[in-house]
């Protein structure tokens, strides 16, 4: 394989400086063996960008105008075979998106690659009727079907996927590894905030799904016996519903929870390493790349049951997944994490290992080569 298109399907603009995106880790780590990488990103104009060039290997953006039914991405300014047929290779991301079929119909191989392990259409009902019409096409036409977790696995093999695995998801390590560059006042401002002084971070967006009201009423549990602990969110959500979580615990707790709306992804390094304990008490988490950045940085990390913990978590080994949401056992854990010195390291220990020997992107492309190789022949 010398060149392949990887499309994430949904149309929705994303911003690379904000978010380590998957789609470039991968193609990075394919581009170290010498394999060009072309990457589709729904976007209001169309533009070609070159993000990264060697002697062996390229990788572009193509930013493409595409059409936006509900959650679905249509590009039908892509489906010509003078285009597609220029690579070896496709990965079509999600099968609840229409486009992951209608790549099939060209002459590269299709590799489909699945996140949700959930109902993500708006209307539940629409579920039913695209897994009728559209599942046993989609199955019988893509040559491999890859998915970020274990849950995503179960979820299309109970909708009668075959030839499913799991491949999990890589960390984008080298923009954590970069050079040192001169830190901005605003991020040393929060780094002065939190250094020395024990703390919990949350790394998210603050609304009913990510389950901050939760998070808010355990930190007022944590508090009371944690009498000078800060609560670091990073994220932002709407006012109403933050000052309304906020406004629900009172001041005096509310006076301990410093957020901050937004963090470059190439700083969040310096919040991590200054950090005690991680949150993520999502309802629903497809994966939550903020999971493999904590744990790449050993931070010990209390989460919900969700994609990404399923994969990367062994319970009370690397982390803790909390399948209720009790808020006493929450804060419990969180403590316990946080005061006992040597649970606390073992678990950032065990943390760091995982992700380094197993989830960076050059181990999730090394297994995704091995197993399309049978599929290259």
């Amino acid at each position: 394989m010398k060149k392949l298109l990887y499309v994430r399907n949904g149309p929705y603009v994303v911003n690379p400086s904000l978010y380590n995106l998957q789609e470039i880790g991968f193609c990075k780590a394919l581009a170290s063996k010498g394999i060009s990488a072309d990457i589709i990103y729904y976007a209001p104009e169309n533009k070609n960008e070159i993000i990264y060039k060697d002697d062996n290997a390229v990788i572009r953006i193509l930013w493409r105008k595409g059409y936006k039914f509900f959650r679905t991405g249509l590009y039908p300014s892509l489906l010509k075979k003078s285009f597609v047929n220029e690579y070896d290779m496709i990965i079509t991301t999600e099968y609840s998106q229409i486009m992951s079929l209608l790549w099939t119909y060209f002459k590269p191989k299709v590799v489909l690659y699945n996140g949700p392990y959930y109902n993500l259409f708006k209307i539940p009902f629409c579920e039913k009727v695209y897994d009728t019409l559209f599942v046993k096409a989609i199955n019988k036409r893509v040559d491999k079907t890859f998915t970020k977790s274990t849950k995503a696995q179960a979820y299309l093999e109970k909708k009668g996927f075959c030839n499913v695995s799991t491949l999990g998801v890589g960390l984008n390590n080298e923009i954590f590894e970069a050079e040192s560059e001169t830190v901005p006042p605003h991020i040393q401002k929060i780094i002065n905030h939190i250094k020395d002084t024990k703390n919990i971070l949350y790394v998210g967006s603050l609304d009913e799904r990510k389950n901050f009201s939760f998070l808010i009423r355990v930190f007022k549990l944590v508090l009371k016996r944690e009498k000078n602990i800060k609560l670091i969110v990073v994220g932002k959500g709407k006012k109403g519903y933050v000052n309304k979580c906020l406004s629900a615990v009172g001041d005096d707790i509310a006076k301990n929870i410093i957020i901050y709306d937004k963090v470059e992804n190439r700083y969040l390094k310096e919040i991590y390493i200054n950090s005690n304990a991680f949150v993520l008490p999502s309802k629903k988490e497809i994966f939550g790349m903020v999971l493999l950045e904590a744990m790449y940085f050993g931070v010990p990390a209390i989460t919900s049951d969700n994609g990404g913990s399923s994969t990367l978590i062994e319970n009370a080994d690397n982390g803790f997944i909390i399948k209720e949401f009790d808020e006493v056992l929450w804060s419990e854990t969180i403590l316990n994490v946080i005061e006992n010195k040597q649970l606390s390291q073992m678990i950032s220990n065990n943390a760091e290992l995982t992700i380094k020997n197993n989830f960076t992107w050059n181990s999730i492309v090394d297994k995704f080569l091995s197993e399309i190789s049978n599929i290259e022949r």
